[in-house]
């Protein structure tokens, strides 16, 4: 694999300050009030065009698709929960082919996650005090090395009007404190590989104990592609990662009026 020199990793935070930030600002702003009921197909181009621009870093590239991102009409939500991912698997599977490095990859990624915090921004039910639509606890295990996905589903939930507490490895004794003191309808896990399921359902036993009424606890993420049975090997009320499906199944009912004047 190509290597890199470190000198580049301090031009990189540079880049950062003037893409990253400038394309956030300018595509909530420009791109908020282009709703659509349905997503359309993802354009190559605007994937392609994602990956440069979080690879450089660079204004010029995110003002670039920017432009062609307004010419397709590409709604934020389809940014957050279509066109970010696909572009995540797209580096992934490129440093597996040893087509990018991991520098650039691992770059490229942060780079998103960081454009998927910004623009969320917009929608965080949590700044609007009670919205009424419910309390999800979403818990990353453990030593869970991919992030970007929990991201896109808190987005996601935060534009149904679903306030998010996200954890990043709680331990036992803060999963109590929380559970305890604050009100959630139900518990999400994400997890990315089947090796963490053993984890998972000690921590699923252990939730669903932990209080006289159990909260409903739901997993999902990367190891759904790899296995069905997840929901019966963690004892979870259900397995899924259709995020409506979810916060059915947790007993909440979401707006879709609402869901689409976040979009």
């Amino acid at each position: 694999m190509q290597d890199f020199q470190t000198s580049d990793q301090g031009q990189s935070g540079s880049q950062d300050a003037s893409g990253v930030a400038f394309f956030a600002s300018q595509v909530v702003s420009l791109l908020a009030e282009r709703n659509a009921r349905s997503a359309p197909e993802p354009r190559e181009s605007l994937i392609n065009g994602l990956i440069n621009a979080s690879v450089s870093g660079t204004r010029d590239c995110f003002a670039d698709l920017l432009g062609e991102m307004k010419r397709n009409r590409v709604t934020v939500a389809a940014l957050a929960d279509i066109y970010i991912p696909i572009a995540a698997r797209r580096m992934g599977q490129a440093w597996e082919d040893d087509r990018m490095s991991w520098l650039d990859v691992s770059m490229g990624v942060a780079r998103l996650q960081s454009l998927l915090r910004e623009i969320g921004v917009a929608w965080a039910a949590d700044q609007a005090g009670d919205t009424g639509h419910g309390t999800v606890l979403l818990i990353i295990p453990d030593r869970e090395q991919h992030t970007l996905g929990p991201m896109v589903a808190m987005g996601q939930m935060r534009r149904f009007g679903v306030s998010v507490c996200l954890r990043i490895a709680p331990s036992y004794d803060e999963l109590r404190s929380l559970v305890t003191a604050r009100n959630f309808d139900g518990v999400m896990i994400s997890v990315a590989v089947a090796e963490k399921l053993d984890s998972v359902a000690k921590m699923v036993k252990f939730l669903k104990s932990t209080l006289k009424t159990p909260l409903p606890v739901i997993v999902g993420g990367a190891v759904m592609t790899t296995r069905d049975d997840a929901a019966v090997y963690t004892g979870a009320d259900l397995a899924s990662n259709d995020i409506g499906a979810a916060l059915q199944a947790i007993g909440l009912k979401f707006d879709a009026f609402c869901v689409l004047k976040r979009a």
